[in-house]
């Protein structure tokens, strides 16, 4: 948070920025309708893929046995 040395002029930034706040998160509100079949494309595109394509590389993936190092 930004404050002013001056009383007045900090009320002032606090109001502006809560009212940017407030206009932002009407923003995120009303653009639901811009990524939903964005997401929907996502999901579906998930799907079609093999388990092993889905995964991010190098994530979540369990060594074979033949690749496991014995101690």
């Amino acid at each position: 948070m930004i404050y002013a040395p001056n009383h007045a002029l900090d009320t002032k930034l606090l109001a502006t920025s809560r009212e940017l706040v407030r206009e932002a998160l009407a923003l995120l509100r009303n653009s639901d309708h811009l990524v939903s079949g964005l997401r929907l494309r996502d999901e579906l595109g998930r799907r079609d893929l093999p388990p092993s394509e889905g995964q991010p590389s190098g994530r979540n993936v369990r060594p074979s046995r033949s690749q496991q190092v014995d101690s």
